[in-house]
């Protein structure tokens, strides 16, 4: 047996605490909080996902991929809540602990244009920008419902006026013009 195959075994047949508090209570809460979000009721989906956080911390440390995930969707949720203090700091959590393990994956894309989207609520486009483009070659689209896929920044489009976030096509940009970026952009009547 591979000493793989054999980890699996044991991990299967004894896990240990921080494993079962994992998959039995942390996973449970991100779920039922995603299900929260789905529905509109992002103050339940953060008292869920902060529960989750606290027992991810615990069973996987601080620094764990998995933890990423969780600082991500809190992050994002807070923005939804427009708690952008504690938005920033779950993202910059997010970004940095997906840095660390693979800088060009999709994931580390998401959370740095989730954190772009923050800065965009903050007025500081420029900086948004240079958040996406910090990943480059990995860089997703501005549209939340974008499929999801990476691009280099060069094949994509950007906002004709700002030209802070990248598209990957005219169709995202057009449905992230209408649900988000238009009242954030710097040509909008909010900041003429």
């Amino acid at each position: 047996m591979s000493q793989h195959a054999a980890k699996q075994f044991h991990y299967t047949v004894n896990p240990r605490k921080e494993d079962l508090e994992y998959h039995n209570v942390a996973v449970p809460l991100n779920n039922e909080a995603l299900l929260l979000s789905k529905r509109g009721d992002y103050a339940g989906a953060e008292r869920l996902h902060l529960r989750a956080l606290e027992v991810k911390i615990r069973a996987l440390g601080t620094e764990d991929i998995r933890v990423a995930i969780t600082y991500n969707e809190l992050g994002e949720t807070q923005l939804r809540l427009n708690k952008l203090d504690e938005a920033e700091v779950n993202l910059r959590h997010a970004v940095a602990i997906r840095d660390a393990h693979d800088k060009l994956s999709l994931d580390a894309a998401v959370s740095r244009e989730n954190l772009a989207q923050l800065l965009e609520a903050r007025f500081k486009l420029d900086q948004a920008k240079a958040e996406r483009v910090r990943g480059a070659p990995s860089v997703c689209c501005g549209n939340a419902k974008c499929p999801g896929q990476l691009f280099k920044p060069e094949n994509m489009m950007t906002c004709g006026f700002c030209k802070s976030v990248f598209y990957c096509s005219a169709n995202c940009q057009s449905m992230d013009w209408t649900s988000r970026h238009k009242s954030l952009c710097r040509v909008s009547p909010r900041t003429i």
